[in-house]
């Protein structure tokens, strides 16, 4: 018998953006726990070797509310792990916030890739669903017992979207996280908008997944609002949770016994669209929606439960499928698939290309946020139609980077003075990296 983490009861929580701040006054009494993405307040220092400097815990000061941290830089799925540079830097903000938990994504963001030079580990730019087999339960596994190790803290991993037809032969998406979660002994971050997106995407139903893993490791719920894009149904962060939505949480949180928060997340470009009135009125529901959670026994323990059932050979090595992946999203030359893949592969061809596109319009985003002037004098010059031939270039020839600022530099570099045809281009460089390089 395995004692469960004593976690606290949290409660009602945003995916904290300054747009949102409004909402979290506790004199409103909406939100009472605040959820951040570390990496997303991480600024590079000039030396790549030397690390990353945090602005999280200065912009989360002035709210009172408990805090959870959501990684979005060193996600369980992938091949690699956790770098120095991230674990300093993440334990920093431990230190200053004092989470009650952790969590990242059950994803992969990096894939390696032959060069003339040898083996070069490849950033994807967008989280990419792993292979969900065997092999994959045991790395993700350890992954995130070193991450419950380096920060001794309780650690959860959130159930991804994937875009992809199910391959055949892979561990079904239910019982694949009900696999990592026995074999890490963690908790689940149950992304609810996640699952729904699987679901109109030809996956497994939302139903069967909850079917299929122990919802006494649920620690916490994520919901957001979606929509429609080349034919799929994207987790966007876009707007409120649809009433669909909200019915499944409303008939999941009593069988719960573990739930210590749900958490809304949107994009910061949204939330003038949507209305704070709306997300506010929202989290009223989502209140109401707590208090119907079952009591539980602070630190009870699990009874066994019996393994999830694990196919007899994996379909496709790691490896190979994150190669497959990262050069069909990243636009590199990749291996060649297996003849037994031909078929599935046909299959994915519209939702790598969407990842594609989703993976480049991310890339734009950066740049807007890390040059400025520049992309804003490209489009006042050349018009949007020619600005994208820019980056598009760029995107062939240079690889995503792991960060805004780093995107932005690698771009500029990019970029060659257009003399008297853009006189004012040169100008525009020379602010931006003068404001990349104060940080």
């Amino acid at each position: 018998m395995r004692k469960m983490p004593d976690l606290p009861k949290l409660g009602i929580g945003l995916v904290w953006w300054p747009e949102l701040d409004a909402l979290c006054s506790p004199a409103e009494g909406l939100v009472q726990v605040i959820e951040a993405e570390p990496e997303t307040f991480w600024l590079p220092r000039t030396a790549p070797k030397q690390g990353f400097t945090s602005r999280l815990p200065g912009a989360l000061a002035h709210l009172p509310q408990r805090k959870l941290l959501h990684g979005v830089g060193a996600p369980f799925g992938g091949p690699a792990a956790q770098t120095p540079a991230h674990r300093a830097t993440l334990a920093a903000d431990i230190r200053a916030l004092r989470p009650a938990w952790i969590s990242d994504h059950l994803s992969f963001d990096r894939f390696t890739t032959e060069t003339d030079d040898g083996a070069r580990d490849i950033f994807t730019g967008f989280f990419l669903p792993p292979a969900q087999n065997t092999a994959c339960v045991a790395r993700a596994a350890a992954h995130i017992g070193a991450r419950r190790e380096n920060t001794g803290l309780p650690v959860a991993f959130e159930t991804p979207v994937s875009y992809l037809p199910p391959l055949p032969g892979e561990l079904p998406d239910g019982a694949f996280a009900a696999a990592v979660s026995e074999a890490a002994d963690c908790g689940i971050l149950l992304d609810l908008h996640n699952l729904l997106c699987n679901e109109r995407n030809g996956r497994q139903s939302v139903q069967d997944f909850c079917a299929a893993i122990p919802l006494d490791r649920v620690w916490e719920i994520h919901l957001a609002g979606g929509a429609a894009e080349r034919g799929f149904w994207l987790d966007a962060h876009s707007g409120v949770a649809e009433p669909a939505l909200m019915d499944i949480l409303a008939g999941l949180v009593p069988k719960l016994p573990s739930l210590g928060a749900i958490v809304f997340e949107i994009v910061p470009e949204f939330v003038a669209a949507t209305g704070l009135r709306a997300i506010a009125d929202m989290l009223g529901r989502l209140n109401d929606i707590w208090s119907t959670r079952p009591a539980s026994r602070p630190g009870q323990a699990r009874g066994p439960r019996a393994a999830p059932r694990m196919k007899a050979a994996d379909p496709i090595p790691p490896a190979l499928w994150e190669s497959l992946l990262g050069g069909a999203v990243t636009g590199r030359a990749g291996p060649v698939p297996p003849p037994e893949l031909a078929a599935w592969m046909h299959q994915a061809e519209a939702p790598l290309a969407l990842y594609k596109y989703l993976a480049q319009e991310g890339r734009a985003s950066a740049l807007v946020t890390s040059v400025p002037r520049t992309i804003r004098l490209l489009l006042h010059s050349l018009g949007e139609m020619q600005t994208r031939g820019i980056l598009a270039q760029f995107w062939r020839e240079a690889a995503p980077a792991y960060t805004s600022a780093e995107e932005g530099r690698a771009f500029l570099d990019f970029i060659v003075c257009a003399g008297d045809a853009m006189p004012d281009l040169c100008a525009a460089i020379a602010v931006d990296r003068a404001w990349l390089a104060c940080g």
